[in-house]
């Protein structure tokens, strides 16, 4: 079973997420910030983690940085959920940070799931 981290300063969106996740037997952490995020991946190991942009203090961009830094979760799988739609110099700082897709908020559930799967496989 792959464990998901979901980090978002939204609770709404992670229980959305969450729910989502779970109802397709996937195991779920949640972060409400990117200090949580970086907290909990010291403790628990997991397979993806779907990190929000635009967060107060650390936002996504200063916590991807983090993990890319730290030897031991340098090659954990991060894609970027976001309501935020990137030019293209966005874009390539997300290739720089080897985020391997950035989904749109609002997102469809079916799609959220493919985009998933298609990540872990």
């Amino acid at each position: 079973m792959y464990k998901i981290m979901v980090v978002d300063d939204e609770p709404d969106v992670i229980e959305v997420v969450t729910d989502i996740l779970e109802s397709k037997g996937y195991d779920v952490i949640d972060a409400i910030s990117g200090d949580e995020c970086l907290k909990k991946l010291e403790k628990e190991q997991v397979d993806l983690i779907l990190m929000d942009f635009f967060m107060p203090e650390l936002d996504g961009r200063m916590v991807i940085e983090k993990i890319r830094e730290n030897s031991k979760l340098r090659d954990t799988k991060i894609a970027v959920l976001t309501s935020a739609t990137f030019k293209k110099r966005g874009v390539e700082i997300l290739k720089e940070l080897n985020v391997l897709d950035y989904i749109i908020k609002p997102f469809d559930a079916d799609d959220l799931v493919m985009r998933i799967k298609k990540i872990l496989e």
